[in-house]
């Protein structure tokens, strides 16, 4: 059902580019879109299969606990999340990557996918009990203005393989 609404939301931001219309997705209220439901990358979209605007899945499945995101048309964005862990693999349960990346992609003017990248922020790694898969970043990143459709992702220390995303 979420799906027929994104397809829907982008429909309609299509076509308001194509009038002209220059009003974007990140021009709402106080100039932030918020979700607190980001997903995981599930099995069946691991590498390429998972491919979203030039990014590919993750090499195996994650799963993630409770979420929040941010992001302003200044390029500030907030991500706040716990137990983003392996969901498949000999590490299923854990998080054993201490650096991960935050990339927001944006439709431009031109419906041209623009990926904006983070520089790395720490993140808790499995100790003991602990699963890790916990962080909580303020960053900034350089958004096209207009950015239409925008998707955040979590990706790997390189950037490029997701493990968690949301459509914003």
């Amino acid at each position: 059902m979420k799906s027929r609404k994104h397809i829907a939301a982008f429909a309609a931001v299509a076509a308001l580019a194509a009038a002209g219309v220059t009003a974007t997705a990140l021009a709402r209220d106080d100039g932030r879109i918020r979700s607190d439901k980001m997903i995981g990358v599930p099995l069946n979209l691991t590498g390429a299969a998972g491919n979203i605007r030039g990014l590919n899945g993750a090499g195996a499945a994650w799963a993630i606990g409770e979420s929040e995101i941010s992001v302003k048309s200044s390029g500030k964005v907030d991500v706040e999340f716990e137990d983003l862990v392996f969901a498949s693999g000999q590490n299923t349960g854990r998080n054993t990557v201490g650096t991960m990346r935050v990339m927001v992609s944006c439709l431009d003017a031109s419906l041209q996918t623009v990926n904006a990248i983070s520089e790395p922020f720490a993140v808790t790694v499995a100790n003991g009990a602990d699963p890790g898969g916990d962080a909580d970043v303020e960053t900034k990143v350089d958004l096209p203005s207009p950015c239409f459709a925008p998707i955040v992702f979590v990706t790997n220390p390189a950037g490029v393989g997701w493990f968690a995303v949301v459509a914003l």
